[in-house]
């Protein structure tokens, strides 16, 4: 297979898998929180400190954020879609980097296996069908990963494998953090231990690309401190931090299922594992190469998920190092078809695997019209709002919090923290319930004498008052 056609089958198969019914339904799970702060950069122009509202949103570095706000200004719309399609983007630009650089290693066919479990075990097409961190985290990290093994194993520069793939690295910092780093690491000496080459960790070229890829990560924080009050990001990193190694309320039962779950993102090509039997492979070097990959994700694996607070989607980014082995094992024929003796038919496994791929691509597309389109919860409030506010007047939100639906709100929206900021034009405006005894005394609220238009019903626990003001 060349390399056109094998980029060509990739690229129906990702289309058909993640741009199917793309922007079909709503906003879920933690997409408000990328998506809000980038449309508030790109009114605002602050794409140094990402907001929610009136709040500045710490818990996350920005580099989400700047991707959807780029998304929404290229294309000039903002919806669903546009937000989503730098996941499916990132997903597809891993997918052919194995099928292209891997074919150096991996040959024609382990490159192009590779490429197609990328793109189809049930983790990354899940998020990858999201706008969340973990699409574009995860491919950042494969790109290190991949770029890295090729570079090492072809014996090129030094400087070319400790430099750019240390830049993706450095990217990886500022889509969630360093908990990449660890991944990698364990990867990286794994293999180099394997080889008994971890002399090559001395070398100035990956000091240097340390120093590059602290250096992306200061370039953002050190302006990022500057425009916040002392130690306030700190505080919230140490609180998240907190919580993926302790736990928080309602983690704890399902934590129980974190090893199913966490294998589960693995399927269908977690069925070959069985089979695999590495010291099949002929060449030293990719066996060793192959070995250290496994070990170097196994021991992740099972700390990662055995950490209490812990969540399943943590161990994504060992997607790579998996996608890599089922490609080296399938192109050096490194199975052995049979357990405790009893044989199994090899066209049986891989007959699961199609199926399990091709269902895969039909569930997801048609989950988004189906089961999540019945299943709306913040289209309808911001409905309900549009129902009775003007689209040409502005909506003030008073402190309202995470608040997706306002995402979806026609009216242009101003936030502000207090309702003596309130402008004295204003017409509408909206507050949490909680704060409605807190602004009643205020001297402001007897002489505006708001009418209560609207309460929208509870979206995780908050709720939303929309008044109106007569003059």
């Amino acid at each position: 297979m060349s390399r056109l056609t094998a980029c060509l089958i990739l690229i129906v198969v990702w289309a058909l898998t993640y741009l199917t019914n793309l922007g079909s339904s709503e906003l879920r799970s933690e997409e408000g929180h990328r998506v809000l702060p980038a449309v508030q950069m790109l009114e605002g122009g602050n794409y140094v400190v990402p907001y929610i509202a009136a709040r500045p949103y710490l818990n996350k570095p920005p580099l989400i954020n700047w991707i959807v706000a780029a998304s929404f200004k290229l294309s000039d719309v903002r919806n669903e879609w546009t937000a989503r399609l730098p996941s499916t983007l990132f997903i597809l630009a891993v997918a052919l980097t194995l099928a292209t650089f891997g074919r150096a290693t991996l040959g024609p066919t382990g490159s192009f296996i590779a490429a197609l479990c990328w793109l189809t075990n049930l983790g990354l097409i899940e998020k990858g069908r999201m706008i969340e961190i973990e699409a574009t985290y995860c491919s950042l990290f494969a790109f290190a990963l991949i770029l890295w093994l090729v570079f090492w194993e072809n014996k090129r520069s030094p400087w070319l494998s400790f430099i750019v793939p240390w830049i993706f690295l450095g990217l990886g910092f500022l889509a969630k953090g360093p908990s990449h780093i660890l991944f990698f690491y364990l990867i990286l000496g794994a293999v180099l231990r394997r080889n008994r080459r971890l002399r090559d960790l001395t070398h100035p070229a990956h000091f240097i690309g340390v120093v590059i890829m602290l250096g992306i990560f200061v370039a953002w924080v050190i302006p990022y401190f500057r425009a916040l009050p002392s130690l306030s990001p700190l505080q919230a990193w140490s609180e998240q931090a907190a919580v993926a190694f302790h736990g928080d309320e309602g983690r704890s039962e399902d934590w129980l299922l974190n090893f199913p779950r966490g294998f589960a993102y693995l399927l269908p090509w977690i069925l070959l594992l069985p089979f695999m039997r590495l010291s099949k492979i002929a060449d030293p070097a990719q066996r060793n190469v192959a070995y250290g990959l496994a070990w170097g994700s196994i021991i992740p694996f099972v700390i990662v998920l055995l950490i209490p607070g812990t969540l399943p989607r943590y161990i994504l980014p060992l997607e790579a190092p998996f996608c890599w082995i089922v490609g080296s094992a399938i192109a050096n024929e490194a199975f052995q078809w049979s357990i405790k003796g009893i044989r199994v038919p090899r066209t049986l496994i891989f007959s699961v695997i199609a199926i399990g791929v091709i269902a895969a691509m039909v569930i997801f597309p048609l989950r988004s019209v189906t089961y999540l389109n019945r299943h709306e919860r913040i289209k309808p409030i911001a409905a309900q709002i549009n129902a009775l506010l003007p689209s040409d007047q502005r909506l003030y939100a008073i402190d309202p919090d995470f608040q997706p639906y306002l995402f979806y709100v026609r009216a242009p929206i101003t936030y502000l923290t207090t309702l003596d900021e309130l402008p004295v034009d204003a017409h509408y405006f909206l507050i949490q319930p909680r704060h409605q005894r807190k602004f009643e005394s205020n001297p402001r609220w007897a002489i505006l004498r708001p009418k209560l238009l609207a309460h929208t019903p509870s979206y995780r626990s908050k709720e939303s008052l929309l008044f109106a003001i007569d003059y």
